[in-house]
Order: structure tokens, then sequence, then C-alpha cells
């Protein structure tokens, strides 16, 4: 295997954000090294991997994470990169700052790789000398929109689809998968595990959980404003609805799963005073509206809050509040203190596992999460077999039931019913209801088993 390589990568999305991928190729270097610059040099190994939605610049940088990768696992000591990027190049070369928040964890994760290298070199050279790696990236989103594989990687050892690559910290993203989606099969009718993986592993050391329904509500909140019906007038506790949100509790760590416009109300009803960690689903205002008010968590404890989400939202999330994805932040100044990462997979947070689940929401796939034997999924109109194949074997599933009468982007009560009784918990909630449903009537009749959450309910879920 060679010692010294060429990388040509590129990495291209139609649209910004859009439909994204990952194209390289890698070129010993050892036999002939002028030779190896030329843009029809032949490689020795390929990368060619569709991303989901993402940014044309996410995109350049998972191009070279991915190749350099490839590479180090052929064994090369020196990478010389030719890109067409010239921001990267600039970047990496450490001759431009990196301004946006979301590409400095990408920075960081190309540069610690390059930094193991004995040697390294980067230059930009423009797209019609890089059309190796370009092709490889759109025939990416090609084979992924007419269902073949996501990822397709030619090694000297022949043609393979990688194995999960998601770290500890679960900041790297999933080969093989559509990283937006977090999924870890091969695309087919009749998807299957990988073998090995257990969605319900809680984690090395998950600690018992309670979880704290922090909102029940529709992004309207119930009761409406201006609105005299039965719900918004109701004299029931139950029928007063925050924006839906979840706090876990497990040893000594709190996650929170959406940060809704009623983030501080909530905080002060159920005495928080301490955050690990911020769960989106999706970047929709009654998930994110509450941001802001993450930057007393970082006044009382000090240093950067994670926030995590797939990779378009959390673009958007950060496009939002930039100020407050500020990576050059040294200490608390008055604003929030977060610093994004992407959902690509499985992820620790302590000792605790979670698994990002696949949820449609109108047009688009957005997060469910399932740690251990609990799953929280809002927002659903519906969850396709990728996704309910990581909620086979819950003990407790909170999952949206917006209203009876049918949507756009949400399911009824009775298509929620209809998901629960193909998944099959011990136990279900209905969440995120809206002011069309009375808490008594419709849990008067649901089936055994389940139930309507509200404001404050606590679950406890076995370990």
């Amino acid at each position: 295997m060679p010692l010294r390589v060429v990388i040509r990568a590129d990495g291209a999305a139609r649209g910004n954000p859009g439909p994204a991928s990952a194209g390289a190729v890698v070129i010993d270097a050892d036999r002939d090294p002028a030779g190896a610059r030329r843009p029809d040099a032949t490689p020795i190994a390929t990368v060619s991997e569709y991303l989901g939605h993402r940014t044309n610049n996410v995109a350049e940088y998972t191009a070279v994470i991915r190749a350099l990768d490839v590479a180090m696992g052929l064994g090369a000591r020196e990478v010389e990169l030719i890109l067409d990027s010239n921001l990267v190049v600039e970047q990496l070369s450490g001759r431009w700052k990196v301004k946006d928040a979301k590409l400095a964890v990408l920075h960081a994760e190309a540069l610690g790789r390059l930094r193991t290298l004995d040697a390294w070199s980067a230059r930009q050279e423009p797209r019609a000398r890089n059309r190796a790696a370009d092709a490889l990236a759109n025939e990416a989103i090609d084979r992924a929109r007419a269902g073949g594989p996501a990822s397709v990687v030619r090694t000297p050892g022949g043609e393979s689809e990688p194995a999960d690559r998601a770290t500890a910290g679960g900041s790297g993203s999933i080969v093989g998968v559509p990283a937006a989606t977090g999924r870890l099969w091969q695309a087919s009718s009749e998807p299957e595990l990988e073998a090995g993986f257990d969605p319900g592993d809680a984690g090395p050391d998950p600690g018992d959980l309670t979880v704290t329904i922090l909102g029940s509500g529709t992004s309207g909140g119930v009761p409406r404003i201006a609105c005299g019906c039965r719900t918004c007038t109701s004299s029931d506790p139950r029928d007063r609805r925050t924006r839906a949100s979840a706090l876990l509790a497990f040893g000594e760590m709190r996650v929170l799963i959406d940060a809704g416009p009623d983030l501080r109300a909530q905080a002060l009803r159920e005495r928080m005073d301490r955050l690990d960690a911020v769960l989106l689903t999706h970047e929709h205002a009654d998930a994110i509206g509450g941001l802001d008010d993450l930057r007393r968590f970082n006044e009382l404890h000090g240093g950067y809050l994670d926030v995590r989400a797939y990779a378009d939202s959390l673009a958007i999330v950060v496009d939002r509040f930039r100020y407050a994805f500020d990576p050059g932040q040294r200490r608390f100044v008055g604003i929030p203190m977060l610093r994004p990462v992407e959902v690509a997979g499985p992820f620790l947070i302590g000792g605790r596992r979670f698994v990002p689940v696949p949820v449609v929401h109108g047009e688009r796939v957005i997060a469910g999460y399932r740690t251990g034997g609990f799953a929280y999924c809002s927002d659903v109109q519906r969850i396709d077999r990728d996704g309910r194949i990581l909620l086979r074997g819950l003990d407790t599933l909170v999952v949206s039931a917006l209203r009876d009468i049918p949507h756009p982007t949400h399911q009824t009560v009775d298509e929620a019913l209809e998901l629960i009784a193909d998944l099959r918990p011990r136990k279900a909630y209905l969440t995120h209801l809206d002011h069309d449903l009375m808490h008594a009537e419709v849990e008067a009749r649901l089936p055994d088993g389940v139930a309507v959450a509200w404001d404050g309910l606590r679950l406890r879920v076995p370990a």
C-alpha cells in the first residue's frame, strides 16, 4: 500500500441546502508523484456517498473527511489534497477563519486527521480538473434516488458499503446510509438491522431514566390566543398544554428534547437547574423558539452546551441563532454558548446511548429519538418501515396525535393508535395535541396501555 497519496475530493449539493453528496479519488503517489497529480490519473480507491440534505460547504468538508479515512486505512502517511473549494483549502491551511459554526466541527474533524499524518498539503484547482471526484459525487445522488446504496467505496480489496462509523461522541456520520436520516440498514423493501445492532441497547452506563413531559401541546399551544372553545376554556388543568417538549434525567445528566418558546415557563415550573445537551427534532419555531433561554444553563455551569439535530435542521437553526453558535466565546457574557453537533447515527451522552429515528413530517424527514426502552416521536405524519424497525420492543413510547380531523403534516389520533398497535410498546402516551381534543374525552376512548400525556407528567422507564 502507498505511503504517499494524492486525494481529489468534491462535494455536491443540488440546492443550498439540498440533496448533497461526497465524491473522492485516492491516487498512489509513490510510483509517479507527478503523474498522480494529473486529472485523469488512475485511482486506487474511490468514494461516492449520498449525504442527504446538506449545504455545499458541508458536503465539501465531508468529502475530504471520507477520503482521508479511506487513504489512512490504506496506510497513507503523506497526503496531498486537491480540491475545487477554495474556502476549504484556505480554512484548512489556516489562512481563513472558520466563521460558520456548522463548519467548525467538520473543520476540526478534518484537521484532527491531517495532524496525525507525517506530511500534508492542500491546494485548489478548477472544478474542470476535478471532474473525477465531481462525477462520483453526482453518481451518489442519482444512485440513492434510484434506490441504490447511499455509499459505495472502492478499494484494492474490492467494492464495499462501509459499516457504522459513528463515534462514541456521535459527531461522525454513518457511512453507507443517508446521514440525514440516520438509517442503519441498506435500502430495501424489507429493511433489516445490521448484524449485532440493537436499537434498544441503552449504553454502557445508562442509569435509571425519568422522563418529564414539559409540554404536550401543538405549535399554537392550548389554550389558543383569543379562543373560547370548550378545550381552551376548560377547567381541567390537563387541557392547558405548552409547546411539546420533554426532559430526560438519568444519573446526574439532563437532556432536553426540543426547546420551544415556552421553555422558560417550563423550566421554572419543573425547577430545572441543570442541562447537559439538547436534542432537536426539527427546526420549526415550536421546537427551537426557546433556544435563547439556554443561556441560563451556560451561566450556571459554564462552557458550551451541545445542540444536536439532523444536518439539514442544524444548518437552519445555526443560521437563525448565529449569535448563539459562536465558536470563539471564551466565557459567558450574556449570550448563549451553543455548540452544533450533527446527528448522523447513534451517540452517547454520559453513559446512555441514543438512536435517531427517521420520522416523516410533511415533505421531509425529521428526528425522533430512542434511548433504551424509551422513544419520543413528535410532529409525526407517519413513520415508515425504516423508522419502525428502530422502535420495536419499547417499554414506553411518547408519540404525537394532533386531532381527529386529517392534517397534511400530522397524524390523527386514530393514525397514532394504528402506529402504536403495530409497534406494541408496553405503554404509550399521546402528545402534541391541539385544542380540538379534550384530555378526559380522548382518554376515555383509548385502549388499554395508551394514555394522554399532560404537562408535568413524569414517566419512569426501566433501564
